[in-house]
C-alpha cells in the first residue's frame, strides 16, 4: 500500500463505503477532460419531498442538468451525489461538476466553488462527493428559486447514473439569527489526554474533555453565533485510540454508523494517534470539504481530532477541520499556488519561505498551520460558508429555530485568544522546514517532500529534518512528519 501521506491531501483518497471489503485508492489526479460540445438540454425538474428542506434529486445521469426548487428564507444547502460500487473508476471519480444559480451564473464549475483553485466536490473517502453553496463566491443573497446542479466524472465523459439530494438550511426569512449545533462525541476506551486516561464511560464528566468541549463551543458562539445545542458523548472501542493507516482512519469517519441520517448534528472522534508507519502525520482531519452533512456511517461523516496537553491545540484543531467538513479551504496552501475561493480572506503569498508570523492570515481558524496568533479570526464570507451548512440547526426569527430550539449558553469572552503552539515548552520558533512540517496538524496537507528539496535543498532539507524528528520538544505531528519526510528521501 502506498503511503497515506501521499494519499491524504484533498481530494487524493477514495475508498468504498465502510460496508464493504475492497478498497479502491485513486493513485493520481488526472487532469480534468473537455467532454465533446452537447446540445442543451432541458433540465430535468425535480419535485420536493414532503420536507421541503430535503430534495431527493432521484437517479440521474451524469452530464445532464438537474432542475430543483429552494424555498424562500433558505441560508444555504449542501448537495450529495452518489455513484454505485461497479460505476466507480478510481482514476475518474464523479462528483458535483457544475451548479447554477436561478438567473444563470455558475458557482460552482469544473468541481471547483467559483474563485476556488482546487477542485473540492469530487469522491474522495467514500463513493460520496459533496458541495455546499454558499461555498464561494457570486453566490447571490437571496437563494430562492430555480437552480440547477449537473453530476460528472472527473476526467472523462463517462455517464453512469448518479443519486443526488439536496439538504436546505433554513431560518425561514433569510437572515441569520444564530443557531444551535449538536454534537456527538466519540471516545475510545483507554484515550490519554496529557498524562492521564480518561474514562470513556463516564466522557461527560471528565473535566478534560468537558473543557475541551465548553471551549470549542465559545469560539462558535463568539466566531459564529452559533450556541451549543445537545451534546451527546458515546463509548467507542479502544481500536479507535490509535488510527493508523488507511483502513483504520476510515473507520474512524465512519464511527458515526447507526446514527439516521437527516440528523442535524456534527460527529467528532477524539483519539491519540493519527498516523502513517505508526508516525503520527496529523493532528486532525476532514473527510472532505465539505463533508457530506446528515449522512452518517460513512466514509465522509464526521471529522478526526488528536487530544494533546493542550486544550488551545485541541479545540482549534477541531474548529478547524470542523470548518472544511462545513465547506471552508485553507486561506493559504504552502505549495504557495494555490488559496480559497473567498475573496475576502487574507492570502501569505510567501507562505512557503516567510516566517509564518509574517502571514496576513496567521490569526485566520483555516490558516494552513492553523491559527497561530490571536485574536482568532473568520471572514465575513467564512462565517456565511458556516451559517449556510445544515449541519446546525438555524434560529427562525423572534426565538424559534428550524428544527427545534436549543437553549443559548452563554460566550466565553476569552476563547478569542487561543493561539495554537509547535512546541511542548520554549519558543515557538521554526526551522524553515519545520515550518513547512507545521501545516501537517492538518491531514488534507500533504507531505511535500520533493518541494522542501527544491526550496531547501536535498542536503539542507536533511539536516533540518533530522534535526526535527530528534526534536522530543516539537508537537508530535511535527516529530512524526519529519520521521516519514527521512523516509521518503532515503536518508532513513
Amino acid at each position: 500500500m502506498r503511503s497515506l501521506l501521499a494519499l491524504a491531501a484533498c481530494s487524493l483518497l477514495a475508498v468504498l463505503p465502510a460496508c464493504t471489503q475492497t478498497k479502491i485508492i485513486r493513485k493520481n489526479s488526472p487532469p480534468p477532460v473537455e467532454t465533446p460540445a452537447e446540445e442543451e438540454e432541458d433540465p430535468i425538474d425535480v419535485e420536493p419531498e414532503t420536507d421541503p428542506l430535503v430534495i431527493d434529486l432521484g437517479e440521474v445521469e451524469a452530464g445532464k442538468d438537474v432542475s430543483f426548487e429552494i424555498p424562500e428564507g433558505a441560508l444555504g444547502f449542501n448537495i450529495t451525489v452518489e455513484g454505485k460500487v461497479a460505476d466507480f473508476d478510481q482514476n475518474r471519480p464523479f462528483g458535483i461538476q457544475r451548479i447554477t444559480d436561478p438567473k444563470g451564473n455558475l458557482v460552482h464549475d469544473a468541481f471547483t466553488p467559483k474563485g476556488g483553485t482546487k477542485e473540492t466536490s469530487i469522491a474522495t473517502f467514500d463513493v460520496i462527493a459533496s458541495a455546499s453553496v454558499p461555498q464561494g463566491e457570486g453566490v447571490p443573497k437571496d437563494l430562492t428559486g430555480k437552480w440547477k446542479v449537473r453530476f460528472g466524472v472527473y476526467g472523462s465523459s463517462a455517464k453512469p447514473k448518479l443519486k443526488g439530494q439536496v439538504r436546505v438550511q433554513s431560518s425561514g426569512d433569510g437572515a441569520f439569527h444564530g443557531g444551535a449545533l449538536d454534537l456527538y462525541v466519540h471516545v475510545p476506551r483507554g484515550l490519554q489526554i496529557g498524562n492521564r486516561t480518561v474514562d470513556a464511560s463516564d466522557a461527560e464528566n471528565d473535566r478534560d474533555v468537558s473543557e475541551r468541549i465548553e471551549t470549542f463551543f465559545a469560539l462558535t458562539s463568539n466566531l459564529l453565533g452559533i450556541e451549543k445545542g445537545k451534546v451527546v458523548y458515546s463509548e467507542e472501542s479502544g481500536d479507535y485510540r490509535e488510527l493508523d493507516g488507511v483502513e483504520a482512519l476510515l473507520r474512524g469517519f465512519s464511527v458515526s454508523s447507526g446514527q439516521k441520517d437527516g440528523t442535524q448534528a456534527l460527529h467528532v472522534l477524539l483519539t491519540n494517534l493519527i498516523g502513517d508507519q505508526g508516525r503520527p502525520f496529523a493532528a486532525g482531519i476532514s473527510p472532505g470539504i465539505p463533508g457530506a452533512a446528515t449522512i452518517f456511517g460513512r466514509n465522509v461523516s464526521g471529522i478526526i481530532v488528536t487530544t494533546s496537553p493542550s486544550v488551545d491545540n485541541d479545540v482549534l484543531t477541531m474548529l478547524h477541520e470542523a470548518g472544511h467538513f462545513f465547506g471552508l479551504n485553507h486561506t493559504t496552501e504552502f505549495d504557495g499556488q494555490s488559496s480559497d475561493p473567498l475573496s475576502d480572506t487574507p492570502v501569505c503569498d510567501g507562505i512557503s519561505r516567510d516566517e509564518l508570523y509574517d502571514c496576513p492570515d496567521r490569526t485566520n481558524i483555516m490558516f494552513a498551520a492553523g491559527a497561530i496568533d490571536g485574536p482568532v479570526t473568520l471572514s465575513p464570507m467564512q462565517k456565511r460558508v458556516y451559517r449556510g451548512s445544515p449541519i446546525y440547526r438555524a434560529f427562525n426569527a423572534g426565538g424559534g429555530s428550524t428544527m427545534s430550539f436549543a437553549p443559548r449558553a452563554p460566550a466565553r469572552p476569552s476563547a478569542h485568544s487561543l493561539t495554537r503552539t509547535f512546541r511542548v515548552s520554549g519558543s515557538d520558533v521554526l526551522s524553515p522546514v519545520e515550518r513547512e512540517l507545521s501545516s501537517g496538524f492538518c491531514g488534507l496537507n500533504a507531505l511535500d517532500t520533493s518541494g522542501m528539496v527544491a526550496r531547501h535543498g536535498r542536503d539542507q532539507a536533511i539536516v533540518q529534518l533530522t534535526a526535527a524528528a530528534a526534536d522530543a520538544d516539537l508537537a508530535p505531528y511535527i516529530r512524526g512528519r519529519a520521521d516519514l519526510a527521512l523516509r521518503a528521501l532515503g536518508a532513513k
